[in-house]
């Protein structure tokens, strides 16, 4: 003779998959042979997924300074491995920037500098001159489409790219606050070396 089976048990985790029992259990002892019925059940229980947070790599050492004089800015990154999940911890940034100055520039170097970078401007104006331009969402003035990524600052590491987008004309009714040129900017070759 035997007991009714018990409530089942609580499932044995909070979220996902555990596991439930329940028992019974003799009335009388057994006077001859014995009692061949089990006398415990368990079975699988599934619960709300649990929240999983994000993972991520750690942190890339800092890049090198993108000046070689004067101020610049360094970059560092770190990679995703692993999104959250049911609601886990949403994953923080991915790149981090910091100012760098490695020594003043000279008058002469600073000069010299800055005519090669208007000089690499022209050039990059003057190839995409075949393209069709665009007008971005931009109040007030008529922007040129955004230049080619630059190349990867480093081959692995983490490095940087940038491009621009530069204002082609200024409207009378712009606001200067509106209408000015954009930078993008965006971690390359996060790889370890």
């Amino acid at each position: 003779m035997l007991t009714p089976w018990s409530d089942w048990s609580d499932c044995s985790v909070s979220c996902g998959k555990g596991s439930r029992t329940r028992q019974r259990t003799l009335k009388s002892p057994v006077e001859l042979g014995e009692c061949t019925e089990e006398l415990d059940q368990v079975e699988k229980c599934m619960l709300p997924e649990c929240p999983i947070d994000c993972d991520m790599t750690e942190w890339n050492e800092w890049s090198e300074c993108n000046k070689s004089c004067g101020k610049g800015h360094t970059i560092r990154t770190r990679i995703v491995k692993l999104e959250s999940q049911f609601g886990g911890d949403s994953c923080p940034e991915t790149i981090q920037r910091k100012k760098c100055k490695i020594r003043k520039c000279s008058r002469g170097q600073a000069n010299s500098d800055e005519k090669q970078r208007r000089k690499e401007q022209r050039e990059k104006r003057r190839s995409k001159q075949g393209r069709a331009e665009v007008a971005a969402e931009h109040p007030g003035c008529k922007m040129r489409p955004w230049s080619n990524w630059t190349d990867c600052t480093k081959r692995c590491g983490g490095g940087i790219q940038e491009r621009l987008m530069t204002v082609k004309q200024r409207f009378k009714t712009a606001q200067l606050s509106s209408c000015k040129d954009r930078k993008e900017i965006r971690a390359c070759n996060v790889q370890p070396c």
